[in-house]
């Protein structure tokens, strides 16, 4: 049985946090960023450090586009057209807030790792906007 994802040491653990429970949607791992499916990783974006924080890429069709970023402090950053701007922030137990202009404040998941940061930036700039696509898009089909 492979380790849960909780427990490796150098992955970073993103939860999502559903009416369910917390669910394991993917991981940071070194500078790669993972989706999780079926207990397997698949490589979705890379990210960066540096001396303001750390700076998320989301892979494409055609290479990678820079989505935002996380300060030092833990606040999350959107380059997005429509919504960029401040996303929202880590608190210092590994819990992610998305709040901001535009989103009322709510907790929407865990990081737990070395790697908090890049990691809750991932859930904001990458799993949430993808998830919310989703849903939308199956609301349009029905």
């Amino acid at each position: 049985m492979p380790p849960s994802t909780d427990t490796v040491p150098e992955r970073t653990t993103i939860f999502r946090f559903r009416a369910s429970g917390d669910d394991a949607v993917g991981y940071v791992l070194a500078n790669g960023i993972y989706r999780l499916r079926w207990q397997e990783g698949i490589v979705i974006g890379r990210c960066e450090t540096g001396d303001s924080g750390g700076r998320i890429f989301r892979t494409t069709r055609f290479g990678e586009k820079e989505l935002g970023g996380i300060t030092l402090e833990g606040v999350i950053h959107s380059h997005g057209l429509f919504e960029g701007g401040n996303l929202g922030w880590l608190e210092p137990d590994g819990t992610v807030i998305r709040g901001g202009y535009i989103f009322a404040e709510e907790e929407v998941g865990r990081v737990n790792g070395p790697q908090v940061q890049l990691a809750a930036a991932a859930l904001l700039l990458i799993f949430l906007p993808e998830e919310e696509e989703e849903d939308r898009e199956a609301k349009r089909l029905v």
